[in-house]
């Protein structure tokens, strides 16, 4: 157990780094400040992605995955003090099952199909790939259905237990 947790933990802290130097780019490239250093960031002429929804909605799975690593360490903490069915447990476990499903709903459906449907790129031309879209429904949208189950499963063996210990 004590493995996992230093495992979570050095993801985790990797993550916040790695998430809050990609935030201090963006910065730089929104203020133009200084500008040799924006100019060499910048992606050719696109600076106005920078600032649309589109940009906006690409972090929202990254921000929905360091919530879920956030879970992940209160889940292993709970379990490293041996308290396994409980129902702060349960909740996150169906939290992160949410977040799995946000995540393909966004990056995978609204970013990959749904936006290029109304970007300039004609009707015609979009061709989007079946088969890779059903791969990803198969991992990420089973996943989190399958950890709402877990999540709602701890969540009932907890009510029984405790009415078990009522009876008693």
């Amino acid at each position: 157990m004590k493995t996992l947790k230093t495992l979570i933990s050095i993801v985790y802290y990797i993550f916040l780094i790695l998430w809050i130097f990609a935030e201090i780019l963006v910065i730089i490239i929104w203020t133009d400040t200084p500008k040799d250093l924006a100019n060499d960031l910048r992606l050719g002429d696109d600076v106005a992605y920078y600032s649309t929804f589109p940009f906006l909605l690409e972090t929202i799975p990254l921000l929905l995955f360091f919530l879920i690593l956030l879970r992940l360490k209160k889940i292993v903490t709970q379990f490293s003090l041996k308290n396994y069915f409980t129902l702060e447990n349960a909740k996150n476990i169906r939290l992160i099952g949410w977040f799995i499903i946000s995540i393909f709903l966004i990056q995978d459906l609204i970013i990959e199909y749904i936006f290029p449907l109304f970007s300039t790129v004609s009707a015609t031309v979009y061709e989007p790939e079946i088969i890779r879209l059903l791969e990803q429904m198969s991992f990420k949208l089973f996943l989190g259905i399958f950890l709402l189950g877990i999540g709602k499963a701890f969540e009932l063996g907890l009510k029984q237990q405790q009415e078990n210990e009522l009876t008693i």
